[in-house]
């Protein structure tokens, strides 16, 4: 009897460490990875976030919030992102270094129109075609495309003490076309009312005195920004400003300016965007 009790005991031990190691392996199999791979979802997004130094919480919560706008961004095509992304560094004639690596704007903003992006308040359109280079993109059978974006920073930021701007080709860290809307410094709103004293009672392309060998035009009303800078000449190698609301409010002023970007001397940049 006593044998069989020590056999039963035996088989009941051997199947306890049996279990045990069963529940170990199961811990290994299931249990690391799925923490595992959490960790590295997070630490994916903190990483992809060290370049963008406008996140203004904490890091768990700019992970989460940087994984929930890609959701967002690939269900509506109409989203209000808030992607930080500090403007180019476009000093006259200096060298710039990006805030984040070319191809940032694009892996963000694909198969749409246009994205609306920035942070903290949004301040930038995004082309959502891989073929929106830039400037040197526009051309008199796209020129309609690009209207509509320039009209959509418009409708952001449509007051007097507002610009819109575009950087030349050379003059910008991201080979996606994008536009950025901002209201004028104080060298902004002495440029404008310097326009003025010129254009408002003139006709057609003024020059001299404008930065980077610039041309300012009045246009009555509201005009396709694009579609006029073209009437200048050559734009491929230009960027294209928009002061609205010129002249006493009855008109705009576009300013296309050659081979060097003025976005820092005319737009206000909160320092964070420095």
């Amino acid at each position: 009897i006593l044998a069989q009790v020590w056999f039963k005991l035996s088989d009941l031990f051997t199947a306890l460490s049996t279990f045990k190691n069963m529940f170990l392996q199961t811990l290994l199999v299931f249990g690391v990875p799925f923490a595992l791979a959490e960790n590295v979802n997070l630490e994916s997004a903190k990483q992809g976030l060290t370049s963008d130094d406008e996140c203004f919480e904490g890091e768990e919560q700019c992970a989460l919030n940087a994984l929930q706008l890609r959701q967002i961004e690939l269900e509506d095509p109409d989203d209000d992102g808030t992607i930080g992304l500090g403007p180019e560094d476009d000093t006259l004639g200096s060298s710039y270094h990006p805030s984040v690596p070319d191809g940032y704007l694009a892996a963000r903003c694909s198969h749409r129109s246009y994205c609306i992006m920035g942070r903290p308040s949004p301040y930038m359109v995004v082309s959502g075609h891989g073929d929106a280079v830039g400037m040197e993109s526009i051309n008199g059978g796209n020129v309609g495309y690009y209207d509509n974006l320039m009209n959509a920073a418009w409708s952001h930021c449509g007051s007097s003490s507002c610009v819109i701007i575009t950087n030349p080709k050379g003059f910008r860290t991201q080979s996606r076309f994008h536009i950025h809307y901002r209201h004028q410094s104080g060298y902004g709103k002495s440029l404008k009312s310097k326009m003025e004293h010129k254009v408002c009672h003139e006709g057609g392309w003024q020059h001299g005195g404008f930065p980077c060998g610039g041309k300012a035009k009045y246009f009555s009303g509201h005009v396709a920004p694009m579609s006029a800078a073209m009437s200048a000449g050559g734009i491929h190698g230009a960027g294209v400003s928009i002061w609205p609301q010129a002249c006493g409010g009855g008109g705009t002023i576009l300013l296309v300016t050659y081979h060097c970007s003025i976005e820092h001397s005319i737009a206000v940049i909160p320092p964070k965007h420095r």
